[in-house]
């Protein structure tokens, strides 16, 4: 059993959505490439979720981070996803990444269940809470109350990356 299967919570469904693209590979925990079935290949950066660092360069691996990383695989590789933008976020970031949220046809949000995974912090960018925000939030303390993933023994909460 992985590390990120361990006391693995409970999901939680939403409504049923349709979906327009396939996962192709995950980057880290937090950006993932799509193929979309109208726009083509496409970076996603995960909105309302943090995760920590495995591939910045010039920096360590937080603490967590490929156990986040090993999350979206398990969860997210070749899997057909709705891609949501949020209104209230930019459609992408100075990376040209486009901010989306990925829904599986069930309605399981990712940015949620990674949340409440312990696998990735809540995430306000510049002040400017997403729309799911609440949810993700409260994902988020049911992970530290359970003391999940990275709320958990080795981490505790700290998943700095630091210059190396």
């Amino acid at each position: 059993m992985s590390a990120c299967q361990v006391g693995s919570p409970p999901t939680v469904r939403a409504n049923p959505v349709a979906t327009t693209a396939l996962v192709l590979k995950v980057v880290d925990g937090d950006t993932i490439d799509i193929r979309d079935d109208v726009r083509g290949r496409l970076r996603i950066r995960l909105l309302g979720i943090d995760t920590p660092e495995t591939k910045k360069p010039n920096y360590t691996v937080g603490c967590w981070g490929p156990e986040a990383t090993e999350f979206a695989k398990s969860t997210m590789l070749g899997q057909r996803v709705a891609l949501i933008p949020d209104p209230t976020q930019d459609r992408t970031d100075r990376y040209g990444r486009t901010l989306a949220y990925l829904d599986k046809a069930d309605g399981w949000d990712y940015s949620i269940e990674a949340a409440r995974a312990g696998a990735a912090h809540a995430y306000v960018y510049h002040d400017k809470p997403v729309t799911r925000s609440p949810a993700i939030a409260a994902a988020e303390q049911e992970a530290k109350d359970a003391h999940r993933g990275l709320w958990g023994p080795p981490c505790n909460g700290n998943t700095a990356s630091v210059p190396d």
